[in-house]
């Protein structure tokens, strides 16, 4: 069957961020017996409470495998060592993704950090800030190597940001609720996160990159992910492939228009992150800006003095009357108007 598929106006990062859903990671707990009081507490902390609104990508579920494994996990636990301690936890990607081996396996009391780490965080609140993408690199543990890549890889992206240009959106999309902000809240900013391979709190994000193309775990170089939407991962550049082309190129296609809405017609792997994408989704990306109400204004507004002339109201007929009680009206009206346009226009500044 066909499916039409339209192009748009909105740029990539943000219809990205706006409409494509983070596919749900799988956590699978391979027990045996019971699990004890201690256990079960350590599997619910793998997906945080939520209580603030932020929600992980993340489906825990428990296997006893005193019990014969289900199909849908059997060949999951025949990947995992025999003499492996239990409980053991195998994390994998989004069925999605086609990627089924585990990219993580560990013992239940010794994991942490799974569905958040300080990183993930920082790229969280970057996008919370209205950036278009976080480019994190994975350092090599080379330091000359690393420092070389991520000079280049900075003055590139700040070149980008002052020559590029973010598409005109089309007044049809945003009738269409293709996009929730106008124009002006649209933000070209890049900027990198490093993290080392050494760092324990980011093992698992670190583990979780190099596992979203085949091979990448057996290289020492350093690596580049340019990340967007979502907690989306475009692609991996590498080594040598850190140069201004191939930054350009993907910088280029993350702020261009949105050419396919379907996500999994798009390059890109989902992560694994805990945020609230939702109130991002719907929030001006720059400061919150909201419009004084016009009782506000005149409690601000200094006082107007309108001087006019004395009006003789014998002299004057009544047609002359309303008038001049018009002209008047208006003047005021007027004065307060500009008074309001000045004001908000402080608050914009």
């Amino acid at each position: 069957m066909a499916v039409t598929v339209w192009a748009c106006s909105v740029p990539v990062f943000r219809y990205a961020l706006e409409h494509w859903e983070a596919d749900p990671f799988q956590a699978v707990v391979f027990h045996q017996g019971e699990l004890t009081a201690e256990q079960k507490v350590r599997m619910e902390a793998l997906v945080p409470d939520g209580a603030d609104g932020r929600r992980a990508n993340l489906n825990v579920v428990a296997v006893n495998v005193d019990q014969e494994p289900g199909a849908e996990f059997k060949e999951l636990w025949n990947q995992l060592p025999k003499d492996a301690p239990m409980p053991q936890v195998a994390l994998r990607f989004p069925c999605s993704t086609g990627l089924t081996e585990p990219f993580l396996t560990a013992r239940l009391d010794e994991l942490a950090h799974v569905a958040d780490s300080p990183a993930r965080q920082e790229v969280a609140e970057r996008f919370a800030q209205g950036q278009s993408a976080v480019w994190v690199m994975v350092e090599s543990g080379d330091e000359a190597a690393d420092e070389a890549a991520a000079k280049v890889l900075e003055e590139r992206l700040e070149y980008l940001t002052g020559v590029l240009t973010l598409p005109e959106l089309e007044a049809q999309d945003i009738a269409n609720g293709l996009v929730s902000v106008g124009q002006d809240d649209l933000r070209l900013e890049f900027s990198v996160v490093r993290v080392s391979r050494e760092d324990v709190k980011e093992k698992v994000f670190v583990q979780m990159l190099l596992a979203t193309e085949p091979g990448l775990d057996e290289v020492d170089e350093p690596m580049v992910f340019p990340i967007f939407g979502r907690g989306r991962a475009l692609y991996a550049l590498v080594g040598q492939g850190i140069r201004a082309e191939t930054i350009e190129q993907a910088a280029t296609f993350l702020i261009g228009k949105c050419s396919c809405q379907v996500k999994d017609q798009n390059p890109g792997t989902d992560l694994l992150l805990t945020a609230n994408w939702t109130a991002m989704a719907k929030a001006s990306p720059l400061l919150e800006r909201e419009l004084p109400s016009l009782a506000h204004l005149a409690e601000e507004a200094a006082p107007v003095t309108v001087m006019t002339e004395p009006v003789v109201e014998e002299v004057a007929s009544p047609g002359k009357n309303a008038l001049i009680s018009g002209v008047i009206s208006l003047g005021v009206l007027l004065v307060t108007i500009l008074v309001a346009m000045k004001l908000l226009g402080k608050r914009r500044e």
